[in-house]
């Protein structure tokens, strides 16, 4: 990868090397090395850029950015050094609009990953992918978050694996909600609601059973909200204590990243 400006840019094949390839049959072997040895080195570098761009969390690099600007980076000539795919081009291999084509472009532009060359009305444009090192870092850094977050995750579950289940602990963190204790309404002080003043309520039976859904059920599992955690690093052993279901663990996480998990979604995640 080559830097310039602070910014990273791929490598592209030497001019000396270029000028000379009408003749490339007649190489010497040392020409065809350096030829050889560029070519390596452009599409490691190109592979590299393809992975800081799936990587990338800036909100205008949407799906389908994405995929353009992949698109526009595997159009790249490593010898000429063109890189001018037209904008139905790209639609046809995407499967797109060129309306959504020309749309998304200037977008991928403004985050940075493109230097767009408009060569006229009736000509495609010229793209030079280059991307800043600040924003290079921002996404490794990012990576990087996420790396150590997993690692502690693991070793937490590792630790609870080999001690106990910390939700059966006494001592348990406060973020881990325990069943309310259930309790049938109809027992209060030994009183037998079926009777008042010692007359049995009309077409009320003593021995009837009572009918599904009656008050005597146990009471719902009630969540308050301050239980929910904040920190990502407890979303993990958060979810597995209070979502029994593992196909809604996914759910779970992406409604605690987003902040809009709830105490009413939670209890309908755990029934």
């Amino acid at each position: 990868m080559i830097i310039e400006d602070d910014h990273y840019s791929i490598p592209l094949l030497p001019r000396e090397i270029a000028e000379r390839l009408k003749d490339k049959a007649e190489w010497p072997a040392d020409v065809r090395a350096k030829y050889e040895a560029a070519r390596k080195q452009c599409t490691a570098s190109k592979a590299e850029f393809a992975t800081w761009i799936r990587r990338d969390r800036d909100s205008r690099m949407n799906r389908t950015a994405k995929q353009i600007l992949l698109l526009i980076l595997d159009c790249l000539n490593f010898e000429t050094g063109r890189c001018d795919p037209g904008h139905q081009f790209i639609a046809d291999e995407l499967g797109l609009s060129v309306r959504t084509v020309e749309r998304t472009i200037p977008r991928i532009a403004a985050s940075g990953w493109l230097a767009i060359t408009r060569r006229g009305r009736t000509t495609t444009n010229f793209y030079r992918l280059r991307v800043s090192t600040s924003k290079v870092a921002e996404i490794l850094d990012y990576v990087d978050g996420l790396r150590e977050q997993r690692a502690e995750e693991r070793e937490r579950r590792r630790q609870y694996g080999q001690r106990s289940d910390p939700t059966k602990l006494a001592d348990h963190s406060a973020s881990d909600p325990t069943s309310v204790r259930s309790h049938d309404p109809t027992k209060l002080a030994d009183h037998d609601p079926t009777k008042m003043a010692g007359k049995s309520m009309n077409r009320t039976f003593e021995d009837e059973p009572l009918k599904e859904g009656s008050c005597s059920e146990s009471r719902e599992v009630t969540y308050p909200r301050e239980d929910i955690p904040s920190r990502e690093s407890d979303f993990g052993i958060w979810i597995r204590s209070n979502i029994p279901d593992p196909t809604k663990h996914r759910e779970a996480l992406r409604l605690l990243r987003e902040r809009k998990m709830t105490p009413e979604i939670l209890r309908r995640m755990a029934a």
